[in-house]
């Protein structure tokens, strides 16, 4: 009697130990064999507009990203991935001189040659770009994994704007018709005036389209979670400058001649020969990228 007892319970054993094996092989195949991929990510990155202007480069500035991302594993290997960014990027940019003079009339309909020398002037854009992004990854396998990406994002500008600041600037009208300069009275407009500040004003920016690298390594957690820290670098593909502008740097207010105010380097012409202050502008941007995911 007891023989048949240790029999029966042996057989129940071994049919329970199937049981936990099947469930196991099938729930290891139901995790190797997921295929998708959702992630969302943070990015804190040195960014530039980069450009040069009077024989001066731009500088480079700070940038921040944040996004979400779905991606559809191949294989255990490779996957394809989109996506939505919000990235943005500052730029700026310092000028020890900049001077012009051109044509135009006073508050009198006399025709004059306005002239101008502004000091130490100092330009800062931000721009806030949508990103949508498209990439391949590549990824090893184990529970501490290497992995690289690659790919392309084309970003539309939701807002972009720039300040400037002069510590000096000095202004003259020349009459020809007179052969006479004048440096005075500053309520016409002339002599010297201390610190120019430009409020904020919008820059006309095309959509970027934008190169993708990235590279690090990804943690394998429980639940089918994963975590990802790696560095990126976004570069800029063309110029996102707008088409030749008729904008002067200083334009002379004869209703109202004191009130200076700078248009961008990025779309004014220079007074001697129309040429663009700026004839490209791309974006840069690097950093460290930290990414949580699960899939499913």
């Amino acid at each position: 009697m007891k023989t048949n007892n240790i029999k029966v319970a042996s057989k129940s054993a071994v049919w329970r130990l199937a049981i936990v094996l099947v469930l196991i092989s099938v729930s290891t195949q139901a995790l190797a064999q997921s295929s998708n991929e959702v992630s969302f990510y943070m990015q804190g990155s040195f960014s530039q507009l980069s450009y040069e202007a009077l024989g001066n480069n731009s500088e480079m500035g700070n940038g921040f990203g944040v996004g979400a991302k779905y991606a559809y594993y191949l294989s255990d290997n490779w996957s394809l991935g989109t996506g939505a960014e919000f990235q943005y990027m500052e730029g700026s940019i310092f000028l020890p001189n900049v001077q012009g003079a051109y044509m135009t009339q006073d508050s009198e309909a006399e025709e004059f040659e306005f002239r101008y020398q502004a000091d130490n002037l100092s330009e800062n854009q931000e721009v806030y770009f949508f990103n949508i992004p498209l990439h391949i990854q590549y990824e090893s396998l184990g529970m501490t994994r290497f992995y690289a990406a690659a790919g392309i994002k084309a970003g539309l500008v939701l807002d972009s704007k720039y300040t400037s600041r002069t510590t000096s600037l000095e202004t003259s009208g020349y009459y020809p018709q007179y052969d006479v300069e004048l440096t005075d009275p500053e309520f016409a407009g002339f002599g010297e005036f201390g610190a120019v500040i430009n409020s904020e004003s919008e820059l006309n920016l095309k959509t970027n389209f934008i190169a993708h690298l990235e590279s690090g390594i990804k943690l394998m957690l429980e639940n089918s979670q994963s975590l990802y820290m790696g560095l990126f670098l976004d570069y800029g593909l063309h110029d996102i400058k707008t088409d030749v502008s008729q904008d002067r740097f200083i334009d002379y207010n004869n209703q109202n001649p004191t009130a200076f105010a700078f248009g961008s380097l990025l779309s004014s012409r220079r007074d001697m020969n129309s040429e663009q202050y700026v004839h490209e502008v791309r974006t840069l941007a690097f950093g460290l990228k930290i990414q949580y995911a699960f899939q499913f």
